[in-house]
């Protein structure tokens, strides 16, 4: 490995113009910042988007950044890393008086990472560290323990509603646009947001964009979850995936997904359906939502609700997806709450509310989602987001739908009722 031509490469490289994504970022905290998400999210042009930022007030000879999906940097280890820290100081003119910013780019690749990422962090402390990565190696609870509380972590997923507008430089004022010009323009983009999703690469060229979903999706099964997980009997897990995708917002229980398989001609235990579902969730493909319980023992052991990260990606796995609004809308409000840092449940008594928001050890907020109220689902939708308030105290609960917007106030609670893109721009 020729690790001066690497630095060379990186000191000519220049670094492009990035549209803005909706993150802040304290890049000289005392904690070492990962960014995690699914694969093409955006999480390389974020960095590009960060170094951007500090070229304004540092130096880029302070700043190195590396992509461990480069070829020429493939099966790399730490004690590279080391060479290379070497070579970028004998080729740079490192300014003294300002930190040093390393980012290391899909750093899963790199053996040993969190060793060497653990000792500069320890020893270096002029060397801020952004690191980021794609599957398990990177998740939350890996880097938790990886890096031994030296973290923070933050995820890019696939554009909100509000980066896509402000990508389409499509203008709006949230205290005169129920009434404005501007609300046609809003609620057509939302549409095609609600049925394409929002991968950035879709938002450049929409007419590949099923070409480019279908890619997508073959390289999370097979690279983040085939090839990472070491699985052998690929067939049974890529129907597991399908049956998922068909489930997409409905309750699912292990021991029927093991019986939907065995009645398809394959044979698997309930154990690796769990497991299954675990690398699909650490590839950022699905996600699974409990049912809220005081007991912990319950909640884990309750049937789940699931999600796909992305309504384009469901849709073009999918195609039973494309015209059924109201799942497309649960969908997309699941991924907005994940990428809000929400934690969030379903709730289910005698009646069911989609969901139920937690911050801090309690409930704050329960929300229905569904394409409109009307004579045959209102009662079904106001009883469940009333029974998920009383029990757990909340004086005011959402409906989200297509189109509506008005309050209502039943038995001394509030019920606002909001359309779906209003309410994704409020960002609240």
């Amino acid at each position: 490995m020729d690790y001066q031509q690497i630095i060379v490469q990186w000191k000519e490289f220049d670094v492009p113009e990035t549209l803005p994504r909706d993150k802040n970022i304290d890049l000289n905290s005392d904690f070492i910042i990962t960014i995690t998400g699914p694969r093409r999210a955006g999480k390389t042009f974020f960095c590009f988007q960060l170094i951007n930022q500090l070229k304004i007030r540092i130096s880029k000879e302070n700043m190195l950044y590396l992509n461990f999906e480069d070829e020429k940097l493939l099966g790399i280890e730490a004690k590279d890393l080391d060479k290379l820290m070497e070579a970028f100081y004998e080729l740079s003119t490192v300014e003294k008086n300002q930190n040093i910013y390393l980012f290391l780019d899909e750093i899963q690749n790199v053996k040993n990472w969190d060793n060497w990422v653990r000792r500069i962090y320890d020893t270096q402390k002029r060397i801020k560290l952004i690191l980021t990565g794609s599957s398990s190696k990177l998740l939350s609870r890996e880097i938790s323990t990886s890096l031994r509380g030296r973290s923070i972590n933050v995820e890019i997923f696939p554009l909100s509603f509000k980066e896509l507008l402000a990508w389409d430089k499509i203008p709006y004022n949230l205290k005169t646009i129920s009434h404005s010009k501007e609300k046609i323009g809003i609620k057509k983009r939302f549409h095609k947001f609600l049925a394409d999703g929002s991968y950035p690469a879709i938002i450049k060229d929409n007419n590949l964009k099923e070409n480019i979903l279908q890619t997508y999706y073959e390289s999370m099964i097979f690279k983040d979850v085939i090839e990472r997980n070491d699985i052998k009997e690929i067939k049974k897990l890529r129907v597991l995936a399908n049956l998922l995708f068909e489930s997409a917002t409905k309750e699912i229980s292990y021991n029927n997904l093991m019986n939907k398989l065995k009645s398809l001609g394959f044979n698997i235990s309930k154990n690796t359906i769990i497991n299954y579902i675990s690398y699909f969730e650490d590839a950022y493909l699905f996600f699974q939502n409990l049912k809220y319980e005081y007991s912990i023992t319950k909640q884990l052991g309750a049937v789940k609700k699931v999600y796909c990260i992305d309504n384009g990606l469901l849709n073009a796995v999918s195609f039973k997806f494309s015209k059924d609004t109201g799942k497309l809308l649960e969908n997309l409000v699941f991924i907005e709450l994940k990428r809000r840092g929400n934690e969030i449940y379903y709730f289910r008594k005698t009646n069911e509310c989609d969901f139920l928001i937690k911050r801090k050890n309690k409930i704050t907020g329960a929300m229905q989602v569904t394409k409109k109220l009307d004579e045959e689902n209102s009662k079904r939708e106001i009883n469940g987001l009333l029974e998920a308030m009383k029990e757990h105290n909340l004086k005011e609960g959402m409906i989200l739908t297509e189109d509506e917007e008005q309050e209502k106030a039943i038995g001394g609670k509030k019920i606002k009722i909001i359309p779906v893109w209003k309410w994704l721009l409020k960002g609240v």
